[in-house]
């Protein structure tokens, strides 16, 4: 029997910050235990043993995983990316952020959760978690769907216009800050999608260390 994979975009961080020990937490108090209850299993990309480019394995996962949650705390650029990547595609996604998290709605269409993983509130973040990832529960991946209507060329281009829509926040949000151009882009000459990654993360390395949202500054 195949695995259900639920692939979870979150800010990961270097071993030892507070970026990772959040990252860790969310994962073993909230998402692994809904997951688990669910039938699903949880993977994180740090948690891969794979060959492949880390790029490439995302955005694998992205395409295939039956569910994805994308932890949008702290505004992380590479989190906007896959979340867009992910939308794009019109798959299950589930968004969580932590309470009292700010979310940029021109780019969020998706009902989020807000979790707190605080010992008197884990419980009800759990089951708020628990009943959007079961709202998919009828949802049929595009291998097993009749329908097969969609042309590759219409799916290139809902992925370009996500993508050029994520990149221009992150642009406009560091408009304060020097910014190499990036240039739109063009996923139907992305052999695969590697074109569109690197072009990507050109806009996203620049962005990795400054602030995403001016009133994330305190």
């Amino acid at each position: 029997m195949t695995e259900k994979i639920c692939f979870i975009v979150t800010a990961i961080g270097e071993s030892g910050t507070p970026t990772r020990e959040r990252a860790d937490n969310v994962y073993k108090y909230l998402i692994a235990p809904v997951c688990e209850d669910l039938g699903y299993k949880p993977v994180r990309v740090d948690h891969v043993n794979a060959v492949d480019n880390i790029n490439t394995t995302i955005i694998n996962y992205l395409k295939t995983a039956p569910m994805v949650i994308a932890d949008m705390t702290d505004h992380n650029p590479n989190a906007f990316y896959e979340l867009g990547f992910r939308q794009a595609l019109e798959l299950p996604l589930v968004p969580i952020i932590k309470v009292g998290g700010n979310l940029p709605f021109d780019v969020m269409t998706t009902r989020t959760v807000f979790y707190d993983t605080d010992v008197a509130k884990i419980e009800e973040s759990k089951e708020n978690l628990k009943s959007k990832i079961l709202s998919f529960e009828n949802f049929e991946m595009p291998e097993s769907r009749i329908d097969k209507s969609v042309t590759l060329d219409e799916l290139d281009d809902k992925i370009t216009k996500k993508l050029n829509k994520i990149l221009n926040l992150l642009e406009k949000q560091q408009s304060y800050s020097p910014l190499v151009h990036t240039h739109d882009f063009d996923f139907k000459t992305s052999h695969g999608g590697k074109v569109i990654i690197r072009r990507a993360g050109k806009t996203i390395n620049r962005t990795q260390n400054r602030l995403l949202f001016p009133e994330d500054k305190k």
